[in-house]
């Protein structure tokens, strides 16, 4: 346990440590997306290949998508619920900001230096119900609520989810995995020697992209979008962890991966339906936050 806090510590300190560059110039926000290039596009899918070097796969574990994509759902019928006395930017903020889940860019980065193969592949898993959601579905159902075209199709938003190189590795990894087939090693040891960095690169990456608001006429919808994402995290966390039929590493991947923060596609959306992109930014800050000091202390108790 004490390993796994100082770990963790590690992590929140390069957090620090992009955010504090940020704030006295040495970098910018721009350079955050620089990075977040490197990571999405070359050092998380060599981690995610790492993982399936010994990863043995089961066809129970494509339930974990089921749940996840479930959760998105719900998540959004709750925020058409909560917003229904809502104007439009309303409307726009809790349905976008209520479900899916920030993990490729982030949750996946942090379990990577904290779990072990099986617990990456299981996240990733989580991820592969969420993607889709957070890539487009959502998008198009609140364009559909608030009476605005979406401008794209739900084939077109489903297929651009395999445009990522993360996903594209774990899916391809995952059917390789399924029928049997180990690709050489050379290419495992390539990927290790790249995935180390990984971790780091994604937490200062993180920091460089922090953003707080002071304005306290938007922190009642703040609290109201996280609380309801918490409270549906502790819910799924704990049905999981206690009931699912599966090894202990992958219970506790799903039950920390269910606390992700929101996901970092919904800012964008948000702008391309013009809503309240600044509400958006602090909400989607305070659920980094707030996942930043879970995570450390759910890796340490369960």
């Amino acid at each position: 346990m004490a390993d796994i806090l100082l770990r963790s510590c590690f992590f929140l300190l390069m957090v620090l440590l992009g955010y504090v560059m940020k704030r006295i110039g040495i970098l910018s926000k721009e350079d955050g997306v620089s990075v977040a290039r490197v990571v999405l596009n070359i050092t998380l899918p060599c981690a995610i290949l790492v993982s399936f070097r010994s990863f043995v796969f089961e066809w129970s574990y494509m339930s974990i998508p089921i749940i996840s994509f479930a959760a998105n759902w719900l998540m959004l019928g709750a925020g058409y619920l909560i917003s229904r006395r809502s104007g439009r930017e309303g409307r726009i903020f809790y349905m976008l900001e209520m479900p899916a889940y920030n993990i490729g860019n982030f949750t996946l980065p942090f379990v990577s230096g904290l779990l072990g193969a099986t617990g990456v592949v299981a996240t990733c898993l989580f991820d592969m119900g969420n993607s889709p959601m957070c890539l487009g579905l959502n998008f198009i159902v609140t364009a559909i609520v608030i009476g605005s075209d979406p401008g794209r199709s739900i084939v077109r938003s489903v297929l651009s989810v395999f445009t990522k190189p993360s996903f594209a590795v774990y899916t391809i990894m995952l059917i390789l995995s399924a029928a049997s087939i180990q690709l050489p090693s050379v290419i495992f040891d390539f990927a290790g020697m790249v995935s180390p960095a990984n971790g780091p690169m994604a937490m200062i990456m993180i920091g460089l992209m922090l953003e707080f608001s002071s304005d306290r006429t938007k922190l009642r919808e703040v609290v109201t979008v996280n609380a309801a994402r918490l409270a549906l995290a502790a819910l799924i966390a704990f049905l999981f962890f206690s009931f699912a039929p599966f090894p202990y590493e992958v219970r506790k991947a799903v039950a920390i991966t269910a606390f992700a923060p929101i996901s970092s596609a919904s800012p964008a959306f948000v702008a391309d339906l013009k809503g309240d992109v600044e509400l958006v930014g602090f909400a989607s800050t305070v659920s980094i936050v707030i996942a930043l000091i879970l995570m450390p202390i759910l890796f340490a108790v369960i």
